[in-house]
């Protein structure tokens, strides 16, 4: 939680920017990168974000979300130089992690397929948006390179014989996709299931910061692997990725017909999959090594070892035909976590799924 000392000087910053006092400043918690709190503004409410000195371009990057994309809050106001955003408060709606992680199957099964249906559209509105990003903001692409080739030396030292030359030429062609920039779009790059609300008038979305110009697979990705970079990682129960990439394709030909002609569709989002697996390799293997007990809230989120397990099994059985160095040696970590790590490696599937 941030220091009171620190919530009663960001909410007296935004009530100078406004021009107005906002009361009862609540912290809604979140990362160590920004302070998110919850202030009274006349008879209603309002969502106060601040970044921290350490601000690696997630402020660029929420502005221009709030400002381009749709489904979102309205951004009020703003400070560039403090850093510091106002925007409307959407209130306290279910997530689709809450969904997942509840006990209502249908709930969970519904809210999930037009979650990724909404998605969709986010995505192909976000064809339109890819200049006016560039303009706002001064594009700073995600050098996505850099973070697959230590995922991929991770991952080749990690297992007896491990193919490193093989696993950085995959890295490189799976870079070399994520650069295309004929079919590109604006979307979060951190879609994950706590940063979307379903109100009654349907899906929206939260915490902007990782908003990036992409391929429209590389955000088809959190469906199909699925939940790319999010803690809330379970086995899905059969059939729903399969369901969730159709209603995400379904949703982004509606805003952007035409996008995906021409495009081995599947292979496309399968080969962001593997980009993906090669990132989170390089970014949680340390903690996986170090046993750390839970990648997001306690009681709610798997073990480091059990997210890190998952995802190498699941690209060992479904990447074989776009990295299969990358599919063998995700198969040879897997046996090697589950012979060394035992029991912890085990992951389990979503509670709303259960029996």
């Amino acid at each position: 939680m941030t220091p009171a000392d620190d919530v009663s000087a960001v909410a007296r910053a935004a009530s100078a920017l406004l021009g107005a006092e906002l009361g009862d400043p609540t912290d809604l918690g979140g990362s160590a990168r920004s302070t998110v709190l919850r202030c009274r503004r006349g008879s209603g409410t309002v969502v106060v974000k601040q970044f921290g000195g350490h601000d690696d371009g997630g402020y660029a990057r929420e502005v221009a979300g709030l400002t381009l994309l749709g489904r979102t809050p309205d951004l009020i106001a703003r400070d560039d130089a403090q850093r510091l955003l106002v925007m409307t408060d959407l209130g306290d709606p279910p997530t689709l992690a809450d969904l997942l992680l509840g006990d209502d199957r249908a709930a969970a099964w519904t809210g999930a397929a037009s979650w990724a249906r909404e998605l969709g559209r986010l995505a192909g509105d976000g064809r339109a948006r890819v200049h006016d990003a560039g303009a706002l903001r001064g594009e700073q692409p995600w050098v996505i390179l850099d973070d697959l080739t230590r995922g991929a030396e991770r991952l080749a030292d990690l297992v007896p014989g491990g193919d490193t030359a093989g696993l950085l030429a995959e890295a490189r062609r799976v870079a070399r996709r994520f650069e295309d920039a004929d079919r590109a779009v604006l979307a979060p790059s951190d879609a994950c299931p706590d940063n979307a609300v379903l109100r009654p008038d349907g899906w929206w979305f939260l915490d902007l910061e990782g908003t990036v110009v992409q391929p429209p697979a590389f955000v088809a990705a959190y469906t199909m692997l699925p939940f790319a970079t999010c803690w809330c990682v379970f086995d899905p129960p059969a059939g729903l990725t399969d369901t969730l990439l159709a209603e995400f394709t379904t949703g982004l030909e509606q805003t952007a017909p035409g996008l995906l002609a021409g495009l081995d569709w599947h292979r496309e989002v399968a080969t962001a999959c593997a980009g993906y697996v090669l990132a989170m390799t390089g970014w949680l293997l340390d903690s996986t090594l170090a046993g750390r007990e839970h990648v997001g809230p306690p009681g709610r989120s798997p073990s480091y070892r059990q997210l890190m397990t998952s995802r190498w099994r699941w690209a060992a059985v479904n990447l074989r035909p776009v990295t299969p160095v990358l599919a063998g040696t995700c198969a040879a970590a897997a046996r090697w976590a589950s012979s060394t790590w035992g029991s912890e490696a085990e992951s389990a599937g979503y509670p709303a799924f259960a029996g």
